[in-house]
């Protein structure tokens, strides 16, 4: 792993460092009121070449630096992160999709919260929104209002003031609002667009530029109407495209073994077993695809750091076996991939820089 994995994790926790007066990761200095934007999908490397359709953030760019994401490089796993100042083996948040060995069901750790899955249970980490609150400053959540009462913002962001903000424009607005109030305050704006767009329609395409655009502007307008704030803005992962010759269905290779689950994303698949025994039996049938992912047991990527100290709710949650696919190749199973997983074009979740490195400015 990078020596800077999962640094993502310093950023709000930085942030409320910052208003509260205390030594922070990020070394940032005080101010009663720092913002933390979030471009959800914009990895270092995708911010570098479409830079000229962001000047403000790539100017910035130049004079900050990029970091680690957490492991894997998912939505869920890095807002966890953000969220709690923990690596993903500590918050538990372990991935999109993964096996809740207790219910016998699959769990979209973005959308997909049911009456059996507490998100105070899910995720019981003292919050940085908590720790806010405990100290008296004000934590502010500026997003969609679809995310309000959603179980990933339970796990993520209790004890916050939600914003509905649908629009970027209103984002932006709110923010400068916050801004410029007189109480001591950390929020947290997020932009989903880039994320969706490119998952849809590639991260090279012109819509996406478009939008890259649209944010940057606000962003500019922001921060010449922040007064004294601080401005903090980074992002939970990165981008890759693939095309339809890099899909790879692993029906074949793990038929006749005890799969109760693929999961993951994309590019870190999840094998979930009935039998233990069935990973190594599954490892060894996969080495010849070995060109376009590795396979690998749990305890090796434990082993190796990718995801930091594993507490009571990660080992509950983890997987027999991941794949981390390489190059842009994109990894599926048909019995449990869903269609829109097969028309996606900008997938993310493994190990490249593309895909890890964000840029924090």
């Amino acid at each position: 792993p990078p020596k800077d994995l999962g640094a993502i994790r310093h950023v709000f926790a930085s942030a409320l460092g910052s208003v509260s007066g205390a030594i922070n990761p990020l070394e940032l200095s005080p101010k009663d009121r720092v913002l933390v934007v979030l471009i959800d999908g914009l990895g270092s490397e995708n911010l570098r070449q479409r830079s000229g359709h962001a000047p403000f953030l790539n100017e910035h760019f130049r004079r900050g630096k990029s970091i680690s994401a957490s492991f894997p490089a998912t939505t869920s796993v890095n807002i966890g992160s953000f969220a709690t100042g923990l690596m993903s083996g500590e918050h538990g948040l372990i991935g999109h999709q993964v096996w809740d060995r207790k219910e016998n069901e699959r769990i979209n750790l973005l959308v997909g919260w049911n009456e059996r899955t507490d998100p105070e249970k899910w995720q019981p980490h003292q919050l940085v929104s908590e720790k806010a609150f405990s100290l008296g400053i004000a934590c502010n959540v500026i997003a969609a209002e679809e995310y309000r009462n959603t179980g990933f913002t339970k796990a993520t962001m209790r004890k916050a003031n939600f914003i509905g903000a649908d629009s970027i424009d209103q984002r932006v607005s709110r923010a400068i609002e916050i801004a410029n109030s007189k109480e001591p305050s950390i929020s947290y704006v997020y932009f989903p667009e880039l994320d969706k767009y490119g998952h849809q329609n590639g991260w090279t395409s012109t819509g996406w530029a478009s939008i890259l655009e649209q944010i940057d502007a606000g962003l500019k307008l922001l921060s010449s109407k922040m007064g004294s704030a601080g401005l903090v803005i980074t992002a939970d992962h990165g981008m890759v495209e693939t095309e339809r010759d890099r899909q790879l269905r692993l029906d074949d290779q793990l038929a006749g073994l005890s799969l109760e689950f693929f999961g993951g994303d994309t590019r870190t698949s999840y094998l979930y077993f009935a039998e233990a025994s069935d990973a190594k039996v599954v490892i060894e049938r996969l080495s010849s695809l070995s060109y376009a992912f590795g396979a690998h047991t749990i305890n090796e990527l434990i082993d190796a750091g990718w995801y930091g100290s594993i507490g009571t709710e990660a080992s509950q949650r983890l997987p027999e076996v991941v794949l981390l696919a390489k190059s842009n190749y994109t990894l599926y199973h048909s019995n449990f991939s869903k269609q829109r997983a097969f028309d996606m074009i900008s997938h993310h979740g493994s190990i490249s820089d593309a895909e890890l490195k964000v840029p924090l400015i």
